[in-house]
């Protein structure tokens, strides 16, 4: 190669010299600014700011969306900014991926909050079960108490699909501002509620993917050889043993989806953002339909009232967005409806720029979208979330606690009443299927004496999706069944999951078959119109882990036996509970389960 002179080989490593190696930014992404939706967007327009609480450019050598920032980058700029802000941060241990990257926590609030973070989370935990709460009148009036004094908590989750890269970028910017600023409305927000952070819910694929994208990324919109097109090799949307994450949590088979499992029912939080990308323009709720029934219309109310948060958020800024279409709240498995199933408002952001779309893309109409667009967009929906819900905190609350009470009611009325697991001729998976309950926090029992039902239906055949209205059959169950009792906080979550087949709007599902029937005499050469729903449609436990079960409409009679425990004796929902204990069941049962399976 060519030597430059020494006077501008000086210059130049004077230049380099003054950003960290490994933090330069590859190449710059400012061309056409002016074309660029982020052209009038400034990430610290919203100060001013606590000088001693660093920038996350300031750590990093480079402004966001310059380049893809690795896990370990990440890592110390958000440790960085929680050490200078003792006040408002504390920082919590998850876990750790397949690879060993440690995954944390970011809790933030208001400084009287962080100092009275656990009775904070105590409150939560008696309005999460209304069973601790008083009955009648007083009950709701004790709700109610909680709710006045208690924030109310949004969890924002980062990047679970690794190459969906502008959540792992926003969750930087999101904690410095609310860690660092002073402006009003950010201190008023933090008063009212406490924000938790989980800045990267896949760190191996995002890890694969920033590794490689930066390895080949120019800043070109016309690079579609290489930057534009993720070898399958790399798939940074999967983690290291290439599971879908969004769609893992009712099994909760991998140990980044047990972890973040784990910390929602340690927080209970009232409003989840799971930040994912890329669409054509920015998506947030209202959800597509269907939505799940067992959720129910109550969630209607705070969809539409963050959803019109949002929509002001990006007016301001002359954005576009789209709701109400594709992505929906049917299937328990994704990270919205997971939470909108414990009570929670769980949603799903979807951003333009960034990703696999890189750091420049070129639209159709020859306008430019950079990675720093779909990090401005996510900050943004994040900030206009968090400040609606503070607003209405306290009503936030006592919806949430409605909702669990209702759960409980609804197990105590409701035509399923339990589901039972026989472990008979397999009594590992029926253990598996067990536990997979347990980390989702709700209540399984494991009988020692034989107990029966006078209305159980078997699944599979008499079933009620072959049967609805068969009555049910007298069936016994010997000692060591698996008793889900629905009459639990958690009971909407666990019918969801363990249902024969879950309930789907006659309107919806009449449009399918519409859609089906004008397909087949269009005939298939072609083409036709596509099904709305999203992906999956049909994911009953028991069946899919090959179970036998049963439903039934009354409660077993006699049982005794325990509920079902996490290792060393901790609670669903703390960190450290990672997986479930089966057993042993308390004497005089049989030697079923008493093993650890995670």
């Amino acid at each position: 190669m060519r030597l430059l002179p020494g006077p501008l080989a000086a210059a130049l490593l004077l230049a380099v010299s003054a950003v960290p190696a490994a933090a330069q930014p590859l190449l710059p992404a400012a061309r056409d600014t002016a074309a660029r939706d982020d052209r009038r967007f400034e990430f610290t327009a919203r100060g001013p700011y606590r000088p001693d609480v660093p920038r996350p450019e300031a750590l990093l050598g480079y402004p966001l969306g310059a380049r893809n920032t690795q896990y370990g980058e990440q890592e110390r700029v958000l440790l960085a900014i929680a050490g200078a802000a003792r006040d408002r941060v504390r920082v919590e241990e998850l876990g750790a991926s397949h690879e060993g990257r440690r995954m944390r926590l970011f809790v933030v609030s208001a400084p009287e909050n962080v100092a009275r973070l656990d009775a904070i989370r105590a409150d939560l935990g008696r309005l999460a079960d209304p069973r601790t709460l008083a009955t009648g009148t007083a009950g709701t009036g004790e709700a109610e108490a909680i709710a006045r004094r208690t924030p109310a908590v949004v969890w924002i989750s980062e990047s679970v699909h690794g190459n969906e890269s502008p959540g792992f970028e926003s969750g930087m910017q999101l904690l410095y501002q609310l860690a660092a600023s002073t402006e009003p409305a950010t201190l008023a927000a933090l008063r009212n509620t406490v924000v938790v952070i989980n800045p990267s819910s896949n760190p191996d694929g995002h890890e694969r993917f920033a590794v490689w994208y930066n390895s080949v990324g120019r800043s070109d919109p016309a690079n579609d050889a290489y930057e534009h097109r993720e070898p399958w090799s790399i798939q940074g949307r999967f983690n290291h043993y290439r599971f879908d994450m969004n769609r893992d949590v009712i099994a909760s088979t991998q140990p980044e989806v047990q972890a973040i499992m784990a910390g929602m029912l340690r927080w209970h939080p009232q409003v989840t953002v799971d930040q994912h990308g890329q669409v054509p323009t920015y998506f947030f709720p209202p959800a597509a339909r269907p939505v799940n029934a067992n959720i129910g219309p109550e969630s209607d109310k705070w969809l539409a009232a963050i959803g019109r948060a949002n929509a002001a958020a990006f007016d301001a800024q002359g954005w576009q967005y789209f709701v109400r279409n594709e992505f929906d709240l049917y299937y328990p498995g994704y990270w919205d409806t997971w939470p909108s199933l414990n009570g929670a408002t769980g949603m799903t952001y979807e951003t333009d720029g960034g990703g696999w779309k890189g750091t420049l893309w070129r639209r159709d109409d020859g306008s430019l979208l950079s990675f720093r667009d779909g990090i401005a967009k996510h900050w943004t929906t994040a900030m206009a979330t968090i400040e609606a819900t503070a607003a209405r905190a306290a009503e936030r609350l006592v919806d949430y606690g409605t909702f669990r009470r209702r759960a409980v009611e609804l197990g105590r009325s409701g035509r399923m009443r339990e589901v039972v697991l026989v472990p008979g001729a397999d009594p590992q998976r029926a253990a598996e299927l067990a536990a997979a309950l347990v980390r989702a926090g709700i209540e399984v029992r494991q009988t020692n004496v034989a107990v029966s039902s006078a209305r159980a239906h078997a699944y599979g055949a008499g079933s009620a999706v072959e049967s609805p209205n068969a009555a049910g059959t007298t069936r016994h169950f010997e000692p060591g069944a698996y008793v889900v009792d629905l009459a639990q906080p958690q009971g909407r979550l666990a019918r969801a999951v363990l249902e024969p087949a879950p309930a789907l709007d006659s309107t919806f599902a009449r449009r399918q078959v519409e859609r089906f029937q004008r397909n087949l005499r269009r005939g298939a050469n072609a083409g036709g119109e596509e099904a709305e729903f999203y992906d999956i449609t049909a994911w009953s436990l028991p069946v899919a882990f090959g179970v036998e079960a049963y439903w039934t409409e009354d409660a077993s009679s006699g049982g005794g036996g325990r509920l079902l425990a996490l290792p060393n004796g901790a609670t669903p929902g703390t960190a450290s509970a990672a997986a479930a204990l089966p057993g042993p069941p308390v004497a005089p049962a049989p030697a079923t389960g008493g093993t650890e399976y995670a």
